[in-house]
């Protein structure tokens, strides 16, 4: 797994109100798909949410198919 961490002024954990942190995660899984997670992390609990997630892979015919998620937020 690459992490990448962008220090950006994006709010305060709900748990400790410490300063979170924008972080990249990627990662290969074992089925050929390839993923990447845009996440708000908190350094010192690590709560984390995942902000978008980008996953691609390759259809029968070796077309690259990229499907993008996004969370919906929470109400108050």
């Amino acid at each position: 797994m690459i992490l990448k961490v962008l220090a950006m002024d994006t709010g305060k954990c709900p748990r400790d109100a410490n300063k979170m942190l924008f972080t990249l995660e990627s990662e290969k899984l074992s089925n050929g798909v390839a993923r990447v997670s845009l996440v708000l992390k908190c350094p010192v609990c690590n709560y984390r949410v995942v902000v978008e997630r980008l996953e691609a892979s390759r259809d029968k015919d070796g077309n690259i198919l990229i499907r993008r998620f996004f969370t919906e937020p929470k109400p108050a």
